[in-house]
């Protein structure tokens, strides 16, 4: 079983890879073009080729599991940047805050920017008033604020060139190196060093094989804040960064979206990148109309059965009312008269049928469960702690643990054991989840094929069966 620390080494992966979205402004600062800014400190997306000397990149956001930690936000920024030749240059003059925990095992795109082409050799960005909300050893959740306020230089190695073909920049930082903990492993404070960072990039990938890190857009969602032509503006939930996704008549429409009413409204996005490091949008799906929202989170408790009422710690959202501050919130909820549905994004179901499929993987008023990630449609504003219903919507999470029970290749299933003082396990009262593994799930960066006693972390959605849990899983990864 994979320690606590190390398992939490990715939980600031957020904080990283903001860096990189300095880089690619800095990169603008340094003389090429830069997009105009957007609502909320975000960017929007430059149409390619922006200028003589430069390209079109994309800067991803990712995490990794944190057993304990259920949302780690902080404030990041301003942040320089210093080319191989030449003077830093300010790449972003104020903070932004930002949540991790929500992408754990995958990312999505911080901003999409032309940069001058050219060699980069380091960069500086101040990191800020870290919350930190966290199960401690007695099963209570705890949110700690400890005083961290530090400006941190780190070289890129190799250098990161930006070339001609469009750049899609990943970052991660080591929680293990950036996290105090005391003997019974709750966190105690923040130390965030040079040492705890990492940066890596690759290249748009064809659309077909595009994994997260390459350039696929999965369950984004947001707001959208423009439409123009066949085109519009989603702005990220907390982030509050601003991509631009382009449409055609292949694009699916569903759940009432449509390009001449869906400005204000808060949609979730399924899509790629293209090779020329623009995004188009594969599916658009309605969430809530103008004055609503949702809101992400882990569940914490759920009362009656069938439940007419749930409590959530919020990671993420969008919509009325939706911002940072309500991020590591406890939200009470009225789910009495609520519908239930499956948020799939792109997994992989065969040999399963539609989701939800009782009796093996359902949810509902019967089989919501305390440590399933959701997130939850109002039609109203987000305003005090407490939110009525529309749908509540099962969402993908990421649970680590070693896998046993293991035969054959997929598909098949095995059964992953998670750490019992992980908040999976304080709160769901289980240690062990069954884990359907499917021909397209994707096996990211793993050594050898999986075997007994391997310690992955794997994605994907969670079921409560009445008896036991049952995760399809999106990507097992070391």
């Amino acid at each position: 079983m994979l320690p606590w620390r190390l398992q939490n080494r990715r939980s600031v992966g957020v904080l990283l890879f903001i860096i990189v979205m300095g880089i690619a402004l800095v990169a603008s600062g340094c003389g090429g073009t830069m997009s105009n800014p957007a609502p909320g400190g975000g960017t929007t997306s430059p149409p390619p080729g922006g200028g003589a000397g430069t390209t079109a990149a994309q800067v991803r956001l990712g995490d990794a599991p944190a057993d304990r930690v259920i949302s780690f936000e902080a404030s990041v920024g301003p942040i320089t940047m210093k080319p191989t030749n030449g003077a830093a240059v300010t790449v972003l003059s104020s903070a932004r805050r930002l949540e991790l925990t929500h992408l754990s095992a995958t990312s999505e795109p911080l901003a999409l920017l032309n940069v001058p082409q050219g060699s980069y050799s380091s960069a500086t960005l101040t990191v800020a008033n870290p919350e930190i909300v966290f199960i401690n050893n007695m099963g209570q959740i705890v949110k700690l604020q400890p005083a961290f306020n530090q400006a941190i230089t780190m070289n890129f190695s190799p250098t990161f060139n930006a070339g001609a073909t469009a750049p899609v920049v990943n970052i991660d930082l080591n929680v293990a190196k950036s996290l105090t903990f005391d003997g019974q492993g709750n966190i105690t404070g923040v130390n965030i060093t040079a040492n705890s960072f990492n940066l890596s990039g690759t290249t748009v990938a064809p659309e077909s094989e595009q994994e997260f890190e390459s350039g696929e857009l999965e369950d984004t969602s947001g707001t959208v804040t423009s439409v123009n032509g066949t085109s519009f503006a989603l702005t990220l939930g907390v982030s509050g960064s601003v991509l631009t996704f382009a449409t055609d008549s292949n694009t699916q429409f569903n759940d009432g979206a449509t390009l001449a009413t869906m400005l204000n409204t808060v949609v979730t996005v399924e899509g790629v990148t293209r090779s020329d490091g623009t995004l188009y949008a594969k599916e658009v799906e309605g969430v809530e109309n103008v004055g609503g929202a949702e809101v992400e989170g882990l569940i914490t408790q759920v009362t009656g059965n069938p439940a007419t009422q749930l409590t959530y710690t919020a990671d993420d959202g969008s919509g009325s009312g939706m911002d940072d501050t309500k991020v590591g919130a406890n939200f009470t909820v009225d789910v009495s008269g609520a519908g239930y549905r499956v948020q799939a994004g792109n997994i992989d179901n065969s040999g399963i049928g539609s989701l939800p499929a009782p009796p093996a993987f359902p949810f509902d008023a019967n089989t919501i469960h305390p440590g399933q990630r959701i997130e939850v449609e109002t039609s109203s504003a987000v305003g005090g702690s407490s939110l009525v219903a529309d749908k509540v919507s099962l969402q993908q999470q990421t649970l680590s643990g070693t896998i046993s029970g293991l035969s054959g290749s997929a598909p098949t299933t095995f059964s992953l054991t998670v750490a019992p003082d992980s908040a999976f396990a304080m709160l769901s009262g289980s240690t062990t989840i069954t884990v359907h593994w499917q021909p397209k799930t994707d096996l990211h960066n793993l050594p050898h094929p999986l075997s007994n006693g391997d310690a992955v972390r794997v994605r994907g959605l969670v079921f409560f069966t009445g008896t036991g849990f049952n995760l399809i899983a999106r990507r097992i990864m070391p």
